[in-house]
């Protein structure tokens, strides 16, 4: 099959594309019903704005049409607007996640060349989220368009099905410890921010203290000037806790993140293959029908040469791709590919043990040397 086969390393999948997400700053005093975001892609060379129901409708798509493929679960909805209650820290958490989902999505093997990829990434057309659905919802799933559905029943071995359930449940497991080791990173994280924003407060105190005349002695002099000294080495100490924090969040606690949306994307899979193959295959008949009727809509109806070659495909298997055993063969085939995928993306943890060496040996050693200067 395609997919992770043929990738070494989770380099060669995140390589891919470089995605940022970044809210777009609002006028000052206006209240919204909703947030935008700047979306830029390197390999597009591309920025676009968006709101979170594009990203819902991006969403709601893959799963219709990658139905056996990790398609992590967006950040919840309900406080994406900037309203009353939902402070600027709790926005920028969620286009933290937004970020890691869309990077995951754009970089998976299955679908990162998808056209539906490219139209999220570079189109700019109005009301985009009901757009984006006219344009691909009519399309059949992968089941029907890969070129391995057919042959599915053939290339899965009779112990495909017990392996699978196998790597569920170890990846179950791992899951829970990974959700731990989040927790502590995110507790890092806080931790650092706090010492910054506490000495931050400290360097202006002692400031407020270097301007005061308690006394004319010059012993007050002598404090004065230790405490406007003191001052200026707090406020330096707390820039680097400060940086320290940011270098905490970004190359290690995001990485536990991304890793977990994977795992939990994988388990989010493992259950709606439990669930929804029957439902899978009404609605890829549905599509299947459609297309012999010549009833062709969005996409498929402005591409004449992508057209031909769904109508053709379907024309020469509509027997196999008809058949409900062949799509629950194509399904673990699938789901074997996605194992191997969050097994690629377990290297994370290697890279996170030596990024974490790396910046905590680094702005250690300066905050050390700071408080060293502090007594000078």
């Amino acid at each position: 099959m395609s997919g992770t086969t043929n990738l070494i390393n989770i380099s060669t999948i995140i390589s891919v594309d470089s995605i940022t997400v970044q809210l777009i700053p609002q006028k000052k005093g206006i209240i919204l019903r909703h947030v935008e975001y700047l979306v830029k892609s390197e390999r597009f060379r591309s920025e676009v704005n968006r709101r979170y129901s594009d990203f819902q409708s991006l969403y709601e798509l893959l799963l219709q049409r990658f139905p056996y493929r990790i398609v992590p679960k967006l950040p919840p909805a309900k406080l994406m607007a900037k309203v009353a209650g939902v402070d600027s820290d709790t926005i920028d958490q969620r286009r933290k996640a937004l970020t890691r989902w869309l990077s995951i999505v754009t970089s998976h093997p299955a679908f990162s060349m998808d056209l539906m990829i490219k139209f999220f990434l570079t189109d700019i057309s109005n009301d985009f989220a009901n757009y984006l659905k006219d344009q691909f919802r009519h399309l059949p799933d992968e089941f029907m368009l890969n070129e391995d559905g057919p042959r599915a029943r053939d290339v899965a071995t009779p112990g495909l099905r017990a392996s699978v359930m196998a790597y569920r449940t170890k990846m179950s497991s791992l899951l829970e410890v990974l959700h731990h080791l989040g927790t502590l990173f995110g507790s890092m994280v806080r931790r650092q921010g706090q010492t910054a924003t506490d000495i931050d407060q400290l360097s202006k105190e002692f400031a407020l203290l270097s301007n005061s005349d308690v006394s004319p002695t010059s012993e007050w002099t002598r404090i004065k000037e230790q405490m406007y000294s003191a001052s200026k080495q707090f406020s330096l100490l707390g820039k680097k806790y400060a940086v320290l924090e940011h270098a905490e969040d970004d190359d290690c606690l995001q990485k536990v993140l991304l890793l977990l949306d994977v795992l939990n994307g994988f388990e989010d899979l493992s259950q709606r293959h439990e669930k929804g193959l029957a439902q899978d295959q009404k609605r890829g008949m549905e599509k299947l029908g459609m297309i012999k009727r010549r009833d062709t809509r969005g996409v498929l109806a402005v591409n004449s040469t992508w057209r031909e070659q769904i109508e053709q495909r379907i024309g020469e298997h509509e027997i196999v791709l008809s058949d409900l055993e062949s799509r629950q063969a194509f399904a673990l085939l699938c789901i074997n590919e996605e194992t191997k995928l969050c097994l690629l993306y377990f290297e994370i943890l290697g890279n996170l043990l030596e990024s974490l060496s790396s910046l905590e040996n680094k702005h250690l050693s300066e905050i050390s040397t700071l408080w060293a200067n502090l007594i000078k």
